[in-house]
């Protein structure tokens, strides 16, 4: 089910009403949704359960980048589970035992490293220590690495053959395709869909933009 077909995970970063608007539209024409504190924080665990409740054939990404000791991390990942994800995405700097105890109860991205520019001043100095780390941990199924910086994705792909999804295409300034080229199997894109008139629309002139982008080889 989290195998690459349209390369597209669609960022619900928006009202929990939206979101399972968006999903139930969506259903199908992507490969998955993310859904993250946007939802969380409005509906707590009821509004993954409610976007899980309209999905037949896309997978369901939550995140909410869980960083805390074993013991709590895993606590978080049980209830993201029991609302209906299908994996979830947790921090990589907290460390492999954080990272394992998550891993045992659903699939696993590990955060390696992020979008945004302040990643550079701490995270990227980590990234190959973190997937090296990571990598032969059972249920960690990928990373996430950023298609603002694609050199950061190609890093990544250099180590792993474990799925990469790539955040940061449109409104932070990676075109459609950035992530995929230096290696990534997804690419995560929020607004460009959410705000669209037509979101069917937007996310098939997206999907068509990345289908014209070649994979780094393994």
């Amino acid at each position: 089910m989290l195998e690459p077909d349209t390369r597209l995970i669609v960022a619900l970063d928006v009202s929990p009403d939206r979101a399972v608007e968006i999903a139930e539209t969506l259903d199908g024409y992507v490969d998955g949704f993310k859904v993250g504190y946007e939802v969380v924080l409005a509906e707590g665990a009821a509004g993954i359960e409610r976007v899980a409740g309209v999905l037949e054939e896309s997978f369901l990404l939550v995140d909410l980048k869980t960083a805390d000791i074993p013991e709590i991390s895993r606590s978080i990942v049980e209830r993201v589970s029991e609302a209906g994800a299908d994996a979830t995405i947790i921090h990589g700097f907290v460390g492999p035992d954080v990272v394992e105890e998550c891993a045992r109860v659903l699939p696993v991205f590990v955060v390696a490293t992020m979008s945004h520019p302040g990643a550079r001043e701490f995270y990227d100095r980590a990234c190959q220590d973190i997937v090296k780390a990571c990598d032969d941990i059972d249920g960690v199924i990928g990373y996430v690495a950023p298609a603002t910086r694609p050199e950061r994705v190609l890093e990544v792909r250099k180590i792993t053959d474990k799925l990469i999804v790539s955040p940061g295409v449109g409104a932070q300034g990676a075109a459609p395709g950035d992530g995929v080229r230096a290696g990534a199997d997804f690419e995560i894109i929020g607004r460009a869909i959410t705000e669209a008139h037509d979101p069917i629309e937007a996310a098939k002139d997206l999907v068509r933009a990345m289908m014209t982008s070649r994979p780094a080889e393994r």
